[in-house]
């Protein structure tokens, strides 16, 4: 899959055919899922909106590939792709929802009670280095939320480090636990390569690691909550840095690092379970950019109510042309 925006730089994953296909005008919506970030930075990779719902919004059930380990089972949601924040909106109504085949799927209400407008602007969360133009796009959103009526407070996030943790640790052991000799017998020496600087970097995964980080899990769903009750919005970086070069994570372990960090909020926010809308800003030079919105679980009206203020003052994502950035 190529970059409609740019093809030197990656689509993003694994929805990167959701997010191209919309950027380049194939379709209105898209159909993305996301345990690390998989709607959200094909989005902003490809310069459109993707909202991660909370867990238990959309029902999810394949028929044909069995149940998930845990990890898979609280952490992976399905939700929409697409260059308009009234078609995310349009498309979370379609697609959430309650089922039988699924029993995490929660029958919560698409809006909630009123909330003060008020924001916190995480610059750069726990310590990540971000780009002094994605700091741009979060300070022209954080300003068009101002005008809007939203008081905005420059403050820390509760813990996402440990949260990207948690997500490595219950990812890798159901990936070391369910792929036995898979990878090695498939033979694809790049997937290889990334597989085992994820194994390196989580480390040795045994069952007193995945317990406790279950238990922690429920302690930072509750700090993240309770900040949530002061913050209703969160605005942060989608990324560190704007949209990578293709295959920038596999050209050495220090690439791939350099990646990994810069993809701290993808990974963390996942593990809490709460909407993340990304929202495109418009081109930076020849690159995509974009904001990330959040705010508590099952208050996707609040992220979109938002996006629609950011989208008003940045402007709605045009399709792609072939052969112009």
């Amino acid at each position: 899959t190529l970059n409609p925006r740019n093809p030197e730089l990656t689509p993003g994953g694994s929805s990167g055919g959701a997010g191209a296909a919309v950027a380049a005008g194939l379709c209105a919506i898209g159909h993305g899922t996301d345990i690390a970030g998989s709607i959200r930075y094909p989005a902003y990779a490809c310069g459109v909106h993707g909202l991660r719902p909370s867990f238990g919004r959309v029902p999810t059930f394949n028929a044909t590939g069995g149940d998930r380990f845990i990890g898979g089972q609280v952490m992976a949601v399905s939700g929409p792709l697409a260059r308009s924040i009234e078609d995310i909106d349009l498309a979370l109504h379609a697609m959430s929802g309650t089922s039988p085949h699924d029993p995490w799927s929660v029958p919560a209400p698409l809006a909630g009670d009123p909330v003060v407008p008020r924001a916190a602007l995480c610059l750069a969360p726990e310590g990540l280095a971000v780009a002094t133009q994605v700091q741009d796009a979060l300070l022209g959103a954080a300003r068009a939320l101002q005008d809007a009526g939203w008081q905005i407070d420059e403050v820390p996030c509760p813990p996402l480090r440990e949260a990207a943790d948690i997500n490595t640790i219950l990812w890798m052991a159901e990936t070391v636990f369910a792929a036995g000799t898979a990878m090695a017998d498939e033979g694809d020496a790049e997937a290889q390569f990334v597989y085992d600087q994820m194994c390196r970097d989580v480390g040795p995964i045994d069952l007193e690691r995945v317990m406790h980080a279950l238990k922690r899990r429920s302690a930072l769903i509750r700090a993240w909550e309770q900040f949530f009750a002061q913050y209703p919005l969160m605005i942060c970086p989608m990324s560190g840095e704007l949209p990578f070069e293709q295959h920038l994570d596999i050209r050495s372990e220090a690439a791939f690092q350099r990646v990994y960090e810069a993809q701290l909020t993808q990974r963390a926010l996942p593990v809490m379970g709460m909407p993340a809308l990304s929202v495109a800003t418009g081109m930076a030079g020849t690159h995509p950019n974009g904001v990330q919105l959040v705010a508590g679980r099952f208050r996707e009206d609040i992220v979109l109510r938002a996006g629609k203020v950011v989208e008003a003052a940045f402007g709605a994502p045009s399709i792609a042309e072939p052969g112009q950035r």
